[in-house]
């Protein structure tokens, strides 16, 4: 017979029954797979969301859509034991079995960490009030994500024979050169994870980097904005911050202020008292200063002045600078009208004239 003839002649290695049977073995997977989405969606997802933990509804969402191929991939495991092929078709049949294996494992393993990632650190980053977290997630994701797939491409790689350590090899080079073309960059983005793990200063703060002082702004990936007291804003690269004297100045209960004033040495001993007195009251008078943590000290002689050391604390932060301003015209103007005199730098010079006669004359700096 014709038609058993053909029923029962061999094609690389396989009968057209093994075939059909092969490829129906391959629909009923694909019937179970969607079975199997069909359930996660009615039932599975439902019972999920009903616990308290996270961790089972971000299995069961990694788990949701590759599940049809996982059920492919299974059918075809059991096919392939059906047929008898022979070589090219053995390699052919083994690497499509395989292939989607390794998709199927690496495509749960992205939805796997894109969930945790969102569950967990996006939850994070939206309690803190710095944007540089906010900013780090989708970078993590993504980078995951080109790990996760980098490695499935060299397995599928390595499965139908090509060689993975020339690619291998050239990755490296290539990272290498990358890492070194952009060290600088990289030095920020790592100065950043050290604000965002150290968090020595959020947005609003007042801060002082080195020489720089004002408010911060933006804390970036790479840079954090801080708005000086003229009003201009300096970008500071973050690995420059990561290395530097940072003051919160923020973080202190009270905005300390520490000046001197020099007294002529003409002032007597009852007059330095009274001045003593004088500056205390007025500045402890002064709306917005800390009364408790005002105080002044006769603290020393230059060379031309008597020096009076002053500290005061400003407990109204918000209005430091006017809460000064204001300390320092009322300071002057009670100096003045009690006619205490400040002293001033003088300089001596020596003259000496035709005659070999010599004069001295104070000159005021």
């Amino acid at each position: 017979m014709v038609g058993g003839s053909l029923l029962s002649e061999s094609y690389l290695g396989s009968t057209i029954p093994q075939y059909l049977l092969f490829f129906a073995v391959l629909g009923l997977g694909a019937l179970l797979g969607r079975s199997l989405a069909f359930l996660y969606r009615r039932r599975l997802k439902a019972k999920t969301e009903a616990t308290e933990t996270e961790i089972d509804d971000i299995i069961a969402h990694a788990l949701g859509r590759p599940v049809i191929l996982l059920g492919v991939v299974l059918a075809a495991v059991v096919g392939r034991e059906v047929l008898t092929p022979v070589e090219p078709l053995r390699s052919v049949v083994n690497a499509s079995v395989e292939l989607p294996a390794i998709a199927a494992v690496a495509w749960i393993a992205v939805r796997l960490t894109d969930g945790l990632i969102q569950t967990y650190m996006v939850e994070y980053a939206e309690r803190t009030e710095s944007r540089l977290d906010d900013e780090l997630v989708p970078i993590v994701s993504r980078v995951t994500n080109i790990a996760i797939v980098s490695i499935a491409v060299v397995v599928i790689l390595d499965t139908i024979g090509y060689d993975v350590t020339t690619v291998i090899a050239s990755i490296g080079v290539g990272g290498v050169a990358l890492a070194f073309a952009s060290r600088k960059t990289a030095a920020d983005v790592f100065g950043g994870a050290h604000i965002l793990t150290t968090k020595p200063f959020l947005v609003d703060d007042v801060v002082a980097v080195d020489d720089l002082e004002g408010t911060v702004e933006e804390i970036g990936l790479r840079s954090t904005r801080i708005r000086d007291f003229d009003g201009r804003v300096v970008t500071v690269p973050n690995a420059t911050i990561a290395d530097a004297e940072v003051t919160n100045v923020s973080s202190e209960p009270t905005r300390r202020v520490l000046t001197y004033l020099r007294l002529t040495y003409g002032t007597t001993p009852e007059e330095m008292e009274s001045a003593l007195e004088l500056i205390t009251e007025t500045i402890t008078a002064v709306d917005g200063v800390d009364a408790d943590q005002t105080e002044a000290w006769f603290w020393g002689y230059d060379d031309d002045a008597l020096r009076v050391r002053v500290e005061y604390h400003i407990a109204d932060r918000e209005r430091w600078k006017a809460v000064r301003d204001a300390v320092n015209r009322d300071l002057h103007a009670a100096l003045d009208e009690a006619g205490i005199e400040l002293g001033l730098p003088t300089r001596s010079v020596r003259l000496e004239g035709d005659d070999g006669d010599a004069f001295g004359v104070d000159a005021d700096g």
